[in-house]
């Protein structure tokens, strides 16, 4: 096996190792209900209209704003990074942390994935969700990838904000803290990351 392949090879492990959804893991949650969460996020898909339906007539959610929001989420996206580029213009320069292009949109689809699995802890009525195993895989794989968490947990401060009004605005007012508090859990998770491995 050449040099490439094995690098590529070893790169696909850490990100298997870095899943960082806990909701399959939850045996306080049904079966049924925790394999609608393994099957989505093993094909790093939103959920389906009948499968929202299912997970929040089980946890009591109203699943109408949440459908709405998931319409909404590349545009979420698209939001937090022109704010954070605004903020942080040398990132995406020639020798910035997300140059070139391809780190940049890296880091804009892995703010996609922590808002797709926010959103499935909205669904649960779970602001503590992750999995302390892909918690950890995620902390290998960001080192070996030299990502800027700092910069990255700017992001979901943004992504947190913008995400919240949003939903608010499309009639999850009431259960707006939720969500507030799912995007908080991952942006302590992403600052305590940034910690320990500026402690290694």
């Amino acid at each position: 096996m050449s040099l490439p392949n094995m690098m590529e090879n070893r790169l696909r492990m850490m990100v298997e190792k870095a899943r960082i959804l806990g909701l399959p893991y939850d045996l306080t949650l049904p079966e049924d209900i925790r394999a609608i969460y393994r099957e989505a996020d093993n094909q790093s898909r939103l959920l389906s209209k009948k499968e929202l339906e299912q997970l929040c007539h089980f946890s009591g959610i109203d699943a109408g704003p949440i459908l709405l929001l998931q319409e909404q989420t590349d545009f979420i996206v698209t939001k937090v990074k022109n704010r954070l580029l605004a903020d942080e213009p040398e990132l995406i320069q020639p020798g910035g942390a997300l140059y070139p292009d391809i780190r940049a949109q890296a880091c804009w689809r892995d703010c996609w994935h922590f808002l797709r699995i926010a959103l499935y802890a909205l669904t649960a009525d779970r602001s503590n969700f992750t999995h302390l195993p892909g918690v950890n895989g995620m902390r290998e794989l960001y080192r070996e990838l030299k990502v800027p968490i700092s910069s990255m947990a700017r992001a979901l401060s943004y992504l947190r904000n913008v995400s919240v009004a949003c939903y608010a605005s499309l009639g999850g007012g009431r259960e707006a803290w939720r969500l507030d508090q799912a995007l908080l859990h991952l942006e302590e998770m992403l600052k305590q990351l940034s910690l320990s491995i500026k402690s290694v």
